[in-house]
């Protein structure tokens, strides 16, 4: 495992700290709560002394309750994609996929974990419970608000860059 590795926790991992299975046991337990999305492999080591970190840092991988980033996929060309909204921008475009409201709403949620941690955890929840486009955007303001609170302006502008204005349409 590489030391510069970054995890998250997935859906799966979030819903286990809930649910405490019986595979998630404490010392697993208090370690997947440490998985912020900024911690490197090399950070776990030093915190739990030696290479300890890595087998339990495998175990929680396994059992899909944190992943390491992945690869970003390309971009499709604006003809490939229906969804796509084209903002022009001198003589360059730039296109902006438009995300399905169930990828969307999973992306701010882990984008609200990742970044606030338990402490961003009502607000995840408020998310989690938008059934419809409109819901989800009549939440911006309060995750901006939350956002900017906890963290600053600069989360909120990388919340807006990555988020914001993939969000379907209310």
């Amino acid at each position: 495992m590489d030391k510069n590795t970054v995890f998250s926790k997935t859906d799966a991992g979030r819903e286990a700290l809930t649910n405490r299975p019986p595979a998630l046991g404490p010392r697993l337990r208090s370690l997947l709560i440490m998985v912020d999305g900024k911690r490197r492999v090399e950070e776990f080591n030093q915190l739990l002394g030696g290479d300890g970190a890595v087998a339990l840092l495998e175990q929680l991988e396994q059992q899909g309750w944190i992943e390491a980033p992945r690869a970003a996929a390309p971009v499709a060309p604006a003809a490939a994609a229906p969804s796509a909204v084209q903002a022009a921008t001198g003589a360059a475009s730039v296109v902006i996929e438009v995300l399905p409201l169930a990828e969307a709403r999973k992306g701010v949620v882990r984008f609200i974990n990742d970044q606030l941690g338990p402490m961003g955890e009502s607000l995840a929840m408020k998310v989690e419970g938008c059934k419809t486009a409109a819901e989800l955007q009549a939440q911006l303001p309060r995750i901006r608000d939350g956002l900017r609170n906890m963290k600053g302006a600069g989360v909120v502008q990388q919340f807006d860059q990555a988020w914001a204005s993939r969000l379907p349409p209310a």
